[in-house]
């Protein structure tokens, strides 16, 4: 992967530009003074490469700026990549490209942020393929990883320079960020692959399918145990109710029942005197039920008489104390008819009609004769069951021939059907790469490699000279140890941290170049990192201790050892530094690169 950036770019509302360039291979310094605008530079390229929000300070930098943009030397090819400014830290959609780098004097939107974006990616080998393989509370399992979250390894921002609560990453504050970075280290840095995600997530698609028929088999098998109980019992009762032979084996017997003739079963044998006497048992058994249940509704005719008497009571008062009334003509006539009714309904309550007395007969009759027959039966075999009524057979039939039709539907289980050989087969070719090996070896090359740096600067690190790197991989964190200590310290200074901060960043940019990583440019912007000595003092030509420029001498000596390793191994990487040091204090590194001074009235924009 080859990406440096060659300028960058402001169009003025003044009508002319802005340009500073950077050199490839080279640690690139911007020194000055404070509130001039170097730390708005990294806010410039982050807003160029697709930021969702805009941290440029709308005061003298974006009130005079039209357009922002980066000139990209990416892979052999030179391009332009320009972003319309925010209005009211509204960022714009807008965006120019030009792809063979040019810079003209005025711009007008030619591509949108998709195809842009879709441009830069596969520059990086980002294509469709690059998912995560997990979600979040932010992230969708199966989405597609941006550009952006792989930036995350290109910035030491100076919010984190001096940070000692274990944050090493920009932009761990945004939550969509900060879920990103665990999941997509292991491709940053080389642990893993995108054939091996595709493998992983083709595995886990079959091991979920494999699951699938495995849970409909289970569930087809206890469908099938539950069919053949339930068809023993129905068998079992068709015997017993003489329905079919009771001599034939279960298979047969099934295969009776599904052809059984319901009119020959339903019709009477006349050579069974047991089953004549069963159908006279039936018909005078529901004889006397229809009966009772008329003698049920008489009497309930009764007793709403009884109730219609007790409403007409009153009149019975009123012709017993008509003295008192005023009558109209007809009173003596409606309330005389009315006593004649009481009189009617009180005879019909009181006596017993034909009606009762037939009935009540004719049950005592019917109860006879059943007693009779069912003393006839019992002087018959009674090896099979016999159904109460007719009715009762009918529902047997019925039911049973329902669940013949419902059981016939349901099918053997079928390996052609449920094929999961054929799955397990593929599960067993794809040859997926285990990456807890390759996860611990590169912690380790990390730490290794952080020896070296912690060597390399000595006595900067004073109290924690010697001492051992602990990368924490959950955290994506750097801590140090004792040498044959199991306890990690709590690294004091912001001094230390500093270096702490560029040993993990160079680090894992040395692994992802062994590793030949695509998905992360080789460059880096740090902001400051002489903070510790120098502060935020306006005036950075004051004195510091001799001891702390020996320190800041160190950190960029670190810094032109990495390019110079870089550019030995044939690789390319750039440096970008913010700072506010006396240039002297860089005259002797190879690859130090002044850029500009910020001093005397130069600034990001001079007005």
């Amino acid at each position: 992967m080859k990406f440096n950036i060659s300028k960058l770019v402001l169009w003025l509302k003044n009508g002319s530009t802005r340009e500073i360039n950077f050199l490839p291979n080279k640690v690139n310094v911007i020194t000055g003074r404070s509130n001039t605008g170097k730390t708005t530079i990294i806010d410039i390229i982050d807003y160029c490469l697709f930021s969702s929000r805009s941290k440029i300070p709308e005061s003298i930098i974006n009130e005079n700026t039209l357009w922002y943009g980066l000139v990209i030397n990416i892979n052999d090819k030179k391009i332009t990549i320009s972003r319309r400014a925010p209005e009211k830290s509204m960022v714009s959609n807008e965006y120019y490209l030009s792809s063979i780098g040019e810079v003209p004097a005025l711009l007008t939107c030619n591509i949108n942020e998709s195809s842009l974006k879709k441009l830069l990616e596969s520059e990086f080998s980002i294509d469709s393929n690059a998912r995560f393989e997990y979600g979040g509370k932010y992230i969708r399992t199966g989405s597609k990883i941006s550009l952006r979250y792989f930036q995350l390894f290109n910035t030491i921002s100076g919010n984190i320079i001096e940070n000692d609560s274990g944050i090493f990453f920009d932009k761990q504050n945004e939550d969509s960020y900060r879920e990103a970075l665990t999941r997509i280290f292991d491709l940053a840095v080389g642990i893993d692959s995108i054939e091996n995600i595709l493998k992983k997530d083709k595995l886990e698609q079959l091991k979920k399918e494999l699951s699938r028929l495995e849970r409909r088999k289970l569930k087809l098998e206890g469908k099938s145990n539950d069919f053949l109980n339930e068809r023993k019992e129905l068998i079992r009762k068709a015997r017993q109710f003489s329905v079919i032979n009771s001599d034939l084996s279960d298979d047969e017997s099934w295969a009776e029942i599904k052809n059984i003739d319901i009119e020959s079963v339903l019709k009477p044998d006349v050579n069974n005197k047991r089953e004549a006497i069963e159908q006279k048992y039936f018909k005078e058994f529901n004889k006397i039920k229809k009966l009772k249940s008329f003698e049920n509704e008489y009497a309930l005719y009764k007793k709403s008489l009884s109730q219609i008497n007790d409403t007409l009571k009153p009149i019975e008062y009123l012709r017993n104390n008509d003295s008192g009334l005023i009558k109209t003509s007809i009173f003596d006539e409606i309330t005389l008819e009315l006593e004649n009714q009481i009189v009617k309904i009180k005879k019909e309550i009181k006596n017993k009609t034909p009606i009762n007395i037939q009935v009540s007969d004719e049950i005592k009759k019917s109860e006879e004769k059943l007693k009779e027959i069912e003393d006839e039966l019992k002087s018959y075999p009674n090896d099979v069951l016999s159904f109460d009524s007719l009715k009762d057979k009918y529902f047997f039939l019925g039911q049973l021939l329902t669940k013949v039709n419902i059981f016939d539907d349901v099918k053997s289980i079928d390996e052609s059907q449920i094929n999961t050989k054929e799955i397990e087969r593929q599960i067993e070719s794809i040859n997926i790469v285990d990456t807890t090996e390759r996860k611990e070896l590169t912690i380790k090359a990390i730490e290794e490699i952080i020896s070296d740096y912690i060597n390399e600067v000595g006595s900067a690190l004073e109290n924690y000279q010697g001492y051992q790197p602990v990368f924490d991989y959950k955290n994506k964190s750097l801590t140090l140890r004792k040498k044959k200590s199991t306890f990690t310290e709590n690294v004091g200074s912001s001094s230390n941290q500093m270096f702490l901060h560029l040993f993990f960043m160079l680090a894992i940019h040395e692994l992802i170049r062994e590793n030949k990583s695509s998905f992360v440019a080789p460059y880096l912007i740090i902001d400051q990192p002489s903070r510790p000595y120098y502060g935020d003092e306006s005036d950075s030509e004051k004195m510091i201790e001799s001891s702390d420029e020996a320190k800041i001498k160190k950190a960029f000596s670190l810094l032109d050892s990495f390019v110079n390793e870089s550019i030995n191994s044939n690789c390319d990487f750039q440096i970008i530094v913010l700072e506010h040091i006396p240039v002297q204090l860089l005259k002797d590194f190879d690859n130090v690169h002044i850029v500009e001074e910020f001093r005397n009235g130069n600034a990001l924009i001079n007005i």
